[in-house]
């Protein structure tokens, strides 16, 4: 039976989750993030949710890292893979648009910020990929109840197929799941987990851009002490792309 976990690390402080980070590498099974090498991926507190630059005063992110919050109540960090980086920018939010109902699959939201940044912005897929593997990167915890990391990680994972994902009864009511999301399959204890949500899952294109496929959504809580087997589950950027650039005309019109 598929474990079906939404998760959403709040109450955290940042003093205290940097605090007890140990130098090494983020997401489960993964390995640290080279400087530069995702640099449109952003942190977003207090909640503890990942996000990316998708223009240089947006971030895309998980609506259920954001739901009921008011659209001024965030900070996002950005340009560093540490967080205790000197040169990292810290910018406030002013407002969100995000999925309704995100718990039936538009588990996507676009934030506005003060300013803009000058960071690169990554690439969105508008189109269904041929995907072998997905690349995952956050600042999450490495296994159930442990501390989010200080330094940003990566890890690597096999795509799943919709037929080999979506073949749980629960999805049998859920059926906006399989149409609104992909999956990846979690080795050797590798995945996303608590604290990446919000975050992104990317491929490379032949020319070697990456482009966001995904937004860290559900799967995984890395409880392995338990005997989890999650299948990570990733909000489909391409099926929503139009209501994102939607969101993303609206809040570059509006004042706030």
């Amino acid at each position: 039976m598929m474990r079906f976990k939404r998760f959403l690390t709040a109450g955290l402080a940042l003093a205290a989750t940097l605090a007890m980070a140990a130098p090494a590498a983020a997401i489960s099974g993964g390995e640290r993030a080279a400087p530069g090498e995702f640099p449109w991926t952003v942190r977003l507190l207090p909640v503890g949710c990942g996000g990316t630059l998708i223009h240089p005063q947006l971030v895309l992110t998980a609506q259920h890292c954001v739901d009921g919050q008011p659209g001024d109540s965030f900070t996002v960090v950005s340009g560093a893979v540490d967080l205790e980086d000197p040169q990292r920018t810290i910018t406030k939010s002013t407002a969100i648009i995000g999925g309704i109902e995100w718990w039936e699959g538009p588990d996507w939201a676009v934030i506005k910020l003060e300013r803009t940044l000058d960071l690169p912005t990554v690439r969105l897929a508008t189109e269904p990929r041929q995907l072998q593997t997905l690349t995952v990167a956050g600042w999450g915890k490495q296994k159930w109840e442990a501390p989010q990391e200080r330094f940003l990680g990566k890890v690597e994972l096999p795509f799943l197929p919709d037929e080999q994902c979506f073949d749980d009864p629960w999805w049998i009511e859920h059926p906006e799941y399989p149409r609104s999301s992909i999956c990846a399959k979690s080795v050797d204890q590798k995945s996303h987990c608590g604290g990446d949500s919000g975050g992104p899952a990317v491929h490379r294109l032949p020319s070697g851009v990456w482009e966001q496929v995904g937004i860290v959504s559900s799967g995984s809580d890395c409880d392995w002490d338990a005997g989890e087997e999650p299948t990570p589950t990733y909000t489909d950027v391409a099926y929503f792309s139009q209501d994102i650039q939607r969101a993303v005309n609206q809040l570059l019109s509006s004042s706030t």
